[in-house]
């Protein structure tokens, strides 16, 4: 959609630094790095967020679905919320698709040490998803009906520091934040997919107010 409207999207290349008006770049495949000119700057790196603006600390949280081969769990007309024994307000869902598989997810697990470029699902919440759907199906499911797993990261802003409050991501809200530096960089974290529209409003919005810049409706 930006590059329809006009927008240059630069793939495989890293942003270094960030200031209100342009970013220091490195183009990954040549090593040559340059400077990217901008009337105003916007953050929207997830998990890699607080790398690059000072005062801002993200619990990178892992997210894993499994996909299951299709009739392993014989006719499922529809999706399944099972409650996750010892919470009160977390589910593992399951999906039905079209052509038989089934989704299962998801779980919320603190990302420990650097953050992964492609995020993986281990075998850990693997066997934590297949438990789960095995507390209240009938029929067994195995390893070998998992024909597939993947993983996302969620950028989660860390508001608990200091304040003697749960450490655990699960616990940590999911309410997006739209923050800016002392430089005026704009920086959109945390949120979810159902509200990535209002996400990025809140943050243009808050990019022409913050730089002045003229908009139209």
């Amino acid at each position: 959609t930006a590059a329809a409207r006009g927008a240059v999207v630069l793939t495989r290349v890293r942003a270094l630094a960030l200031t209100g008006t342009g970013a220091r770049v490195r183009d990954e495949l040549t090593g040559e790095e340059g400077e990217i000119r901008a009337r105003a700057v916007i953050n929207a790196s997830g998990v890699w967020a607080d790398g690059l603006v000072d005062g801002i600390r993200i619990r990178p949280s892992r997210g894993t679905h499994l996909v299951l081969r299709p009739d392993c769990l014989g006719p499922l007309p529809a999706g399944l919320h099972i409650p996750i024994p010892g919470e009160s307000n977390r589910f593992v869902l399951v999906l039905p698709q079209d052509d038989g598989r089934v989704y299962v997810g998801l779980t919320d697990e603190p990302v420990q040490g650097a953050v992964p470029d492609v995020a993986e699902a281990p075998e850990t919440d693997i066997g934590f998803l297949l438990d789960v759907l095995g507390s209240v199906v009938d029929v067994p499911v195995r390893r070998d009906d998992v024909v597939g797993a993947f993983a996302g990261l969620r950028p989660l802003l860390d508001t608990t520091a200091g304040t003697g409050a749960s450490a655990r991501t699960a616990d940590i809200s999911r309410r997006h934040a739209v923050l800016t530096s002392s430089e005026g960089v704009v920086t959109v974290v945390g949120g979810k997919l159902t509200t990535y529209r209002r996400m990025a409003e809140d943050a243009v919005d808050t990019a022409v107010r913050v730089r002045g810049l003229a908009a139209g409706p």
